[in-house]
């Protein structure tokens, strides 16, 4: 039994193996044909791959050109799915529906809506765990239940694509007043602020009650203080701690503080861009990146028009027939 499935094993392998040699001698074979055909009917081809360089250039003329606009936003009560439905409803099929929309959501004038386009948004993660940007999942690669990425909860990546660059303050405005203005979004945010207040409150007392044990450590020749002393009040339950051990409560409180402090720059409203929107200087449909997608494409379908020019007289006896 054991051998038999060694075999069936050995043949899928081998299976395998034939599967993929043929598909690379077919491939190759393709190419070979495609390479002589060029050659033999080579002014079409080229007639073909010049008229599609033309129509590239054309497509990448500069007031054409599509750049991708980015930033990361700080969420301040709100979900990120919550933020990322509204941000992707400014996207319509409907054209016209989109732009009369768009001019109202966003308080924009007709010129720079109708340049706008594709908003999108991406989770930021944080490779380190220690609440620092490190990629933002453009590829959308980074499952969230995958314990290796930390996806930060209370971060967002937005983005869009525009052809006018130069506008890119005026559209962050109408995002941001869009955004902070929607009922789902602006809604948790009083609650949210209220509680990052009393938490900020809550980790500077705790500090400064870890200060002052630390100094009363140090300073009564190593004892604890007595129960019914200020600090022992001041609800710092210690019972037998070493000093090494306040200094590392220390330690976490201050990181502790530190995150909140940091929230807590970011929680004038509860969407807060954490860098104003960049534009990327690299187009999307840029001169040389559609000039050398359209030789690639321009000399496959000049193969294909001079094989059927090769071919143009069984192609009329195979209609007649028809």
């Amino acid at each position: 039994m054991e051998q038999q499935r060694e075999m069936n094993l050995f043949d899928l392998c081998a299976a395998l193996v034939r599967g993929i040699g043929s598909g690379l001698r077919w491939l190759v074979q393709l190419i070979g044909k495609m390479i002589r055909l060029t050659y033999r009917q080579w002014w079409i081809v080229l007639i073909v791959v010049l008229l599609s360089c033309v129509a590239a250039l054309y497509v990448s003329r500069k007031d054409n050109r599509m750049y991708e606009v980015n930033a990361v936003a700080v969420l301040n009560g709100a979900t990120k799915d919550v933020v990322s439905r509204e941000y992707l409803a400014l996207n319509h099929t409907d054209k016209d529906f989109e732009q009369q929309n768009l001019e109202s959501m966003l308080g924009l004038s007709p010129e720079v809506v109708a340049n706008i386009s594709h908003f999108a948004t991406y989770d930021v993660i944080d490779l380190m765990g220690d609440s620092t940007i490190d990629v933002i999942d453009y590829e959308c690669e980074m499952p969230t239940m995958d314990t290796l990425y930390v996806h930060v909860p209370y971060m967002l990546a937005l983005q869009y694509r525009t052809k006018l660059p130069n506008t890119t303050q005026q559209v962050e405005e109408g995002i941001l007043k869009y955004l902070n203005t929607r009922k789902s979004i602006q809604t948790p945010y009083a609650q949210f602020y209220t509680n990052l207040q009393r938490a900020v409150t809550f980790h500077h007392d705790q500090l400064e009650k870890l200060d002052s044990l630390t100094s009363a450590f140090y300073f009564t020749n190593n004892h604890l203080p007595q129960v019914g002393s200020d600090i022992w009040h001041s609800g710092m339950v210690l019972g037998s701690r070493e000093i090494d051990l306040f200094l590392e409560e220390i330690n976490t409180e201050m990181e502790v503080l530190q995150f909140t402090d940091m929230r807590f720059a970011f929680a004038d409203a509860p969407v807060v861009l954490q860098s104003p929107f960049v534009v990327d200087t690299r187009a999307i449909n840029g001169p040389i990146k559609c000039l050398a997608l359209g030789i690639i494409l321009g000399w496959l379908l000049g193969v294909i028009v001079a094989s059927l020019v090769d071919n143009r007289k069984g192609i009329a006896i195979w209609l007649k027939e028809k």
